[in-house]
């Protein structure tokens, strides 16, 4: 499974001084994509809380999407959505593309 392009450790530097609080592909300040994080499930919001980066929950919720369609289910479930966090936090991380590298040692 991937993700869209645009993961990176400095992605939070194209955008304003108040939009760089949160790795956001579209680099938006908060209030533009807090309503997102609310229609999360529990799980995906405390993984989201709990995470070493404050990933842009509208970006998540597309990514997740995307990946939920390439599985053909109509909607991402609590493993979808955790297994995006995963694959978007290798990136902030600087790992690159984990799918063509495969699982770190």
């Amino acid at each position: 499974m991937k993700v869209r392009g645009g993961w990176t450790p400095t992605m939070e530097l194209r955008s304003s001084h108040e939009g760089r609080q949160v790795k956001c592909l579209t680099a938006d300040e908060g209030h533009v994509w807090i309503h997102c994080y609310d229609s999360l499930p529990a799980p995906v919001r405390q993984r989201l809380a709990n995470g070493r980066f404050n990933i842009c929950p509208a970006c998540l919720q597309i990514d997740a999407q995307c990946m939920a369609r390439k599985q053909r289910l109509k909607r991402p479930t609590v493993a979808v959505y955790l297994a995006a966090i995963k694959i978007i936090e290798r990136k902030l991380d600087g790992l690159g593309n984990e799918q063509a590298r495969g699982p770190l040692p």
